[in-house]
């Protein structure tokens, strides 16, 4: 976020440190050094020669880090795992590897996409497929750790976000909601908890319907959202899913929900929502995430009003939560 107290010319230079402190901790991250301090402080010989590095530049390394934070010396040369460090442990409770491996790590994709952002500005189509050749999806496909950090770092989101999303509205009202592309079933699961009566349809690919989570009054089925999804329910949610898609596929997606709904029933999207003005806005960098990997995008209220009207819904309310969310609920017309 830019200081504006800071005169023009001293604004620049935080913004550059930025990158310098990001990529740090990516390559301390990747190497392993908050798993290797876990249990006791190490000299950074030993970590060097463990993690196969330079032990010179390692301890330059692990100096930087430590002047934000990240990593102390618990004696000259001997180095130990800070709060912010240990949470950098892939085995931890709420770990952030994932978030930093998929974000920060060459070869998971988003890196590689803004280190070429300038060709997705020029074209508006994602640059991670001019780098790879292939898209977001497929290298997921192709690549173990990148799929693993991706599915962490969403999971690690949803932690915070998910029982955030329950609280905001009142889904008891809904004898019956469908989770469309609702992977393991996390969202729904939390929401059929806080409303008893309620039953839930959990919609998503094959491979994600073996992997969900069990509940008694949810049934788990499997499809394409492009085609068709199930009929019936009075409440549709899709949470994280039109962010992925420029418009016309987003606009198919909602074509599909809008011919399977009811008249009553609603359809309940969840998205970060970019604000009008130029305040800084979260969803205005995670707008750029969706441009260069996937052409996606983030979108403002009015944006999505143009959207729900061109596929048959007009968009009723905006719900704020206590997170970068908001529920953007419509009804079929």
């Amino acid at each position: 976020m830019q200081n504006t107290k800071l005169a023009p010319q001293e604004q620049i230079l935080p913004i550059v440190l930025g990158f310098w402190q990001a990529r740090a901790l990516a390559v301390a991250t990747e190497l392993g050094l908050p798993d290797l301090l876990a249990e006791r402080p190490l000299r950074v010989d030993e970590l060097a020669r463990r993690t196969q590095t330079n032990a010179s530049a390692l301890f330059r390394l692990l100096r930087a880090l430590e002047s934000i934070g990240i990593f102390t010396q618990a004696s000259p040369g001997v180095f130990s795992n800070t709060a912010t460090s240990d949470c950098l442990r892939k085995d931890v409770s709420g770990s952030q590897w994932p978030t930093v491996v998929h974000c920060l790590a060459k070869g998971s994709g988003p890196f590689e996409g803004w280190d070429e952002l300038e060709y997705a500005v020029k074209t508006g189509g994602p640059s991670v497929e001019k780098v790879l050749g292939y898209d977001f999806w497929e290298l997921l496909g192709r690549n173990a750790q990148a799929s693993a950090a991706m599915n962490g770092a969403m999971r690690s989101a949803s932690v915070a976000m998910t029982p955030v999303v329950t609280a905001a509205y009142k889904w008891s009202q809904f004898a019956v909601i469908a989770d469309i592309g609702g992977g393991i079933g996390t969202q729904l699961v939390s929401i059929l908890d806080a409303s008893p009566a309620s039953k839930g349809i959990l919609f998503d690919k094959p491979h994600l319907r073996a992997e969900s989570i069990s509940h008694d009054r949810m049934e788990a089925i499997s499809g394409d959202f492009f085609e068709s999804v199930p009929t019936g329910a009075d409440a549709y949610l899709l949470r994280f899913i039109l962010h992925d898609w420029a418009d016309a596929a987003a606009a198919a997606i909602l074509e599909s929900l809008r011919r399977a709904m009811k008249p009553a029933a609603r359809l309940i999207v969840v998205e970060s929502v970019i604000p009008e003005g130029p305040a800084f806005n979260f969803g205005k960098w995670t707008d750029l995430q969706m441009l260069v990997c996937i052409g996606g995008r983030e979108r403002t209220e009015t944006e999505y009003r143009a959207l729900f009207s061109g596929a048959g819904f007009d968009l009723q309310e905006v719900v704020s939560t206590d997170s970068p969310l908001s529920l953007l609920v419509a009804k079929p017309v």
